[in-house]
């Protein structure tokens, strides 16, 4: 059994347990066993992952992350836990767990939220466009292992055939970007679908939803999928986190809306290739910024990359099987 640790919440956001939950499904499809380790207060990824039969194991955070290792059950343990908040203690749980002879496989992030730590994963996976390979057997990367689910995988709808601008910052957005972002994208109100993430509080989800309303905006409240949203949608507003894969997946043009500078060298793959435009809600002119990078995203169509398939999924769950057992 592998087991992949995750968090979701409002300061670490909901796009780890999304991939955590696709590739243990993912690896449940390669004839593997996997379950989930969540938090206790997780319980909407906990009801989706039983609808899957996926086993879960719940747990309060450790204090330190190292002591965490104590509690996890018996077995190869998958880490998705580079966040910002918690790399300082990720090489001490790194180390714990490898105490314990188990193995351990780790998925980084890229510039500020890649794994430095003294301790070794026997797998390090940077499944994302632009990752610099690591001097080390035990590594894969790029964008043709981003973790998408498998509606993903087909075909998507022509973009001619599509009207919407789909508008998704993050299931938390502790930043505050959707308010921001659906103020200055107001003229687009009407072709709007604004998503409020599922770990938005409830009070200022009902804020944003009478916004959204205000200026002919639909409104999405924490989908299961964005997938048939975005075949939809011509291009989208999205935040700095893993949905830019499932926008490229489904040849949306997006554009990124960082909160602030540090968030955009991480974006810095999408804009070498052409395939988003970023900018920051601090920026002065910000308003207007969107409002031109919508318009063009609108017209544009890009040559994408067909290595961000759908199929990143199963790649990884091929990779963690081989290396660590069923």
């Amino acid at each position: 059994m592998i087991w992949l640790r995750c968090r979701a919440g409002l300061r670490i956001g909901t796009g780890h347990a999304e991939r955590c939950l696709t590739l243990a499904k993912a690896i449940q499809q390669e004839n593997g066993k996997a379950g989930l380790i969540l938090d206790q207060d997780a319980k909407s990824y906990n009801s989706r992952a039983n609808t899957a039969g996926l086993p879960v194991q719940t747990m309060l955070p450790g204090e330190p992350l190292a002591a965490e290792a104590a509690d996890y059950p018996d077995g190869p343990v998958v880490l998705d836990l580079s966040n910002p908040t918690l790399l300082d203690g990720l090489s001490d749980l790194v180390a714990a767990l490898k105490a314990q002879d188990r193995p351990v496989a780790l998925i980084e992030g890229l510039d500020h939220e890649a794994y430095n730590g003294a301790a070794t994963p026997d797998l390090v996976i940077t499944p994302y466009l632009g990752a610099l390979p690591r001097d080390s057997a035990g590594w894969i990367g790029g964008g043709e292992y981003a973790v998408l689910g498998e509606e993903y995988a087909t075909e998507p709808t022509p973009l001619e055939d599509r009207n919407s601008i789909l508008m998704m910052m993050s299931g938390s957005d502790p930043w505050h970007l959707t308010e921001t972002t659906l103020a200055a994208a107001k003229a687009f109100g009407k072709k709007l679908i604004v998503v409020i993430g599922g770990s938005i509080p409830e009070e200022r989800a009902r804020q944003i939803a009478a916004e959204a309303d205000a200026i002919g905006a639909r409104v999405a409240h924490a989908p299961s999928t964005l997938h048939p949203l975005f075949l939809q949608s011509r291009a989208a507003l999205i935040g700095p986190g893993l949905v830019k894969y499932e926008a490229i997946a489904t040849r949306t043009p997006p554009v990124i809306v960082s909160p602030g500078d540090q968030f955009v060298a991480t974006q810095s793959a999408f804009v070498e290739t052409g395939l988003a435009e970023v900018l920051s809600s601090t920026q002065p002119d910000f308003a207007e910024a969107l409002k031109q990078s919508l318009y063009r995203a609108l017209q544009s169509t890009p040559d994408w990359p067909a290595i961000i398939d759908g199929l990143g999924a199963r790649r990884v769950a091929r990779q963690l099987i081989a290396r660590f057992g069923e």
